[in-house]
């Protein structure tokens, strides 16, 4: 579930913006820290909002019409996650602020122009929104601004001349412990409504992915791409034959997005929140981002029958050098996501015989899946993937980092601000902004 959430911001590198619901002086500061440097309260409400609206997004693709507040995130009901979450939030940005001034680290004018340049661009695009909400540009611009910090700090401990640089050979040595590589064909479930008719397609879905296991008995994981290029030509010839009835009930589709559609402009300021959270997703790779997508289309593709999923990270796409198969990090994921369909997708392929083909089922879909040895590919990955391994090996040790400097400046929270900006109170606010706008919520 944790990863799911990425779906919405995957792709986008602006950051949080901050939000200031009050025009009075009661309240507008939230903690403080060092020598009484105050946090404006806007900070902390907006690490709320942008989670809020991620967690929608999250009961939007997966079907739920559960109200988000009676949700709960792993045992915690969603109010307490979301302060809970933007608290933890809220003191990284403290401490990291604090930290890059104390070491003297600066940003370049071209940083800075970024910076400057991705406020404006954000604030113009929900301009009457970010108003309603009174949230203003400057505090766009100081979110981005601590987020490249954050960036910066990484790179002084653990970029190549940093002080705890991560020799090549560690490199693949992590890649060869923790990694999975393998190669799969899908067939979704049917989802139809009637029993009968269900059982028939999910029985015909299994005879295709029974017939296909036969032609893939023997096969080497490199040899396993014929099979996967044989069924694609397969699927693809049936999806043209029924190009027609696709067309007759694209009205439908397109009424069926609508929701999506309206809800996207939230959407994209969730997504600059999500990418530079000051929590774990900043160690986020190219090869976990694909397998989130990946996990998706799993639960997502419900309108067609049958589908392959190639699960290339975007790397292996633009070469195309290792078609059809995946290099994920199976210890990135937490314990919820493993409990997920596509997490015990993953921990069957953990523990799969190399080159053997093997057929797996879930609640979602069927597999015919082979698993590949990442020993021999490990070392010319850590060379093309340097930057976003390092992070998925280094995060853990720089999150502990970012909490040591949270006890050294000795963070004090202003608990009458915290208690006034409830998640329940921002959630209302939100919720009554989206529905005179009709946006989905």
């Amino acid at each position: 579930m944790a990863r799911l959430k990425r779906l919405a911001s995957a792709a986008v590198s602006v950051a949080l913006a901050a939000v200031m619901l009050t025009s009075c002086s009661a309240g507008r500061y939230c903690m403080s820290y060092g020598d009484d440097k105050q946090v404006n309260s806007g900070i902390y409400i907006y690490n709320i909002l942008s989670e809020l609206i991620n967690q929608q997004y999250i009961s939007y693709y997966t079907g739920s019409t559960e109200n988000v507040m009676d949700k709960k995130v792993g045992d915690k009901e969603m109010a307490v996650y979301l302060e809970d979450n933007a608290m933890k939030n809220t003191k990284a940005y403290c401490a990291i602020v604090s930290k890059f001034d104390e070491l003297e680290l600066k940003l370049t004018d071209d940083e800075n122009k970024t910076i400057k340049d991705s406020a404006t661009n954000s604030f113009n695009s929900q301009k009457e929104m970010y108003e309603e909400m009174g949230i203003s540009k400057e505090s766009i611009s100081e979110i981005i601004k601590q987020s490249k910090m954050r960036d910066k700090l990484f790179e002084y401990y653990y970029g190549k001349d940093g002080k705890e640089a991560v020799s090549d050979d560690d490199l693949v040595k992590y890649i060869n412990e923790n990694y999975l590589r393998y190669k799969v064909i899908s067939i979704t479930k049917s989802t139809k409504t009637d029993e009968s008719e269900k059982d028939k397609e999910n029985k015909a879905n299994e005879a295709k992915i029974d017939e296909y296991l036969k032609k893939a008995e023997g096969k080497s994981f490199k040899d396993f791409d014929s099979v996967i290029e044989e069924y694609n030509k397969e699927t693809q010839g049936a999806s043209q034959t029924s190009s027609s009835s696709a067309d007759s009930s694209s009205s439908t589709a397109d009424s069926s997005s609508s929701a999506a559609e309206s809800s996207s402009s939230a959407a994209e300021s969730s997504s600059a929140a999500e990418s530079n959270s000051t929590s774990s997703k900043v160690g986020d790779t190219d090869s976990s981002s694909q397998t989130d997508r990946s996990s998706s289309s799993d639960s997502s593709s419900s309108s067609d029958s049958s589908s392959s999923i190639p699960l290339q990270s975007s790397n292996q796409q633009t070469e195309n050098k290792y078609p059809n198969e995946t290099m994920v990090n199976y210890a990135s994921y937490d314990e919820e996501t493993l409990k997920s369909d596509y997490g015990k997708l993953l921990t069957e392929i953990k523990g799969m015989s190399l080159n053997k083909v093997t057929k797996y089922s879930n609640d979602t879909a069927y597999y015919l899946i082979i698993k590949g040895d990442v020993t021999q590919r490990s070392k010319e990955y850590a060379s093309e993937s340097r930057d976003t391994v390092i992070k998925e090996m280094k995060n853990p040790g720089f999150e502990k980092l970012i909490e040591q400097w949270e006890e050294d400046i000795k963070i004090k929270v202003d608990n009458a601000s915290i208690k006034k900006y409830s998640a329940k109170n921002i959630y209302k606010k939100y919720s009554d902004y989206s529905k005179n706008n009709k946006q989905a919520v």
